[in-house]
């Protein structure tokens, strides 16, 4: 088993054994779809030690393509490498869903294997009116130097970040910058999961064990 060190350093893509991110506390993965730019599928890992006010996470592995079928293919191959505890995306674009169905048809007709079939889970980002002031901020706010808590390592996601210019960030709307969605959907509620896994932890051990 890999020390969190080792796996917050490791190049993206490296080929894991499953055993080998049982030092997580959990893995997800995040995925937007295609729009002016290519659309971009994330996983990311958190460590199990706390850290500040939650967990570091770093990115373990990224897939880009304009092609919306490709996309969901490998976001089928990252899941099976990677077992993300859950993926989130934005289950309502029809054509990704229509290409999720029939990649998840091919799997259960498949007998000789036991690869689970892929699905989305929701958050509420998906219906922020503004989006990007506030994933920027929290994307950014993890990225300080004083601070880190994320790790993109040589991510094609820091170009685009790089990119954006301050005056237009209140005006850039959903789908503007795939990669920084899916990044945002997958660590945000990443962190937001290991925040309610701890405090509930926590509270089982305050509270007296009743006989």
């Amino acid at each position: 088993m890999l020390t969190w060190e080792e796996i917050s350093k490791a190049e993206l893509g490296r080929a894991f054994e499953t055993k080998a991110l049982n030092n997580c506390k959990a893995v997800y993965g995040g995925v937007s779809w295609p729009g002016k730019r290519p659309g971009f599928a994330v996983i990311v890992a958190a460590d199990r030690a706390r850290h500040i006010d939650n967990h570091d996470a770093c990115l373990l592995d990224e897939f880009e393509s304009f092609d919306i079928c490709e996309l969901v293919r490998q976001c089928g191959v990252l899941d099976f490498r990677y077992l993300p505890k859950q993926w989130i995306g934005d289950w309502k674009n029809d054509a990704a869903w229509s290409f999720i169905q029939e990649m998840n048809n091919e799997l259960q007709g498949e007998n000789k294997t036991n690869r689970r079939q892929l699905s989305l889970g929701w958050t509420p980002m998906f219906d922020m009116e503004h989006l990007y002031p506030y994933i920027l901020a929290e994307i950014r706010r993890l990225l300080t130097t004083d601070h880190r808590q994320l790790y993109l390592k040589d991510s094609k996601i820091r170009g685009y970040l790089s990119e954006i210019k301050e005056d237009e960030i209140a005006e850039l709307e959903h789908g503007a910058y795939p990669a920084i969605e899916a990044l945002a959907f997958a660590v945000i509620e990443m962190r937001r999961w290991t925040e309610a896994k701890d405090f509930n932890g926590l509270r089982k051990r305050l509270v007296p064990q009743t006989i």
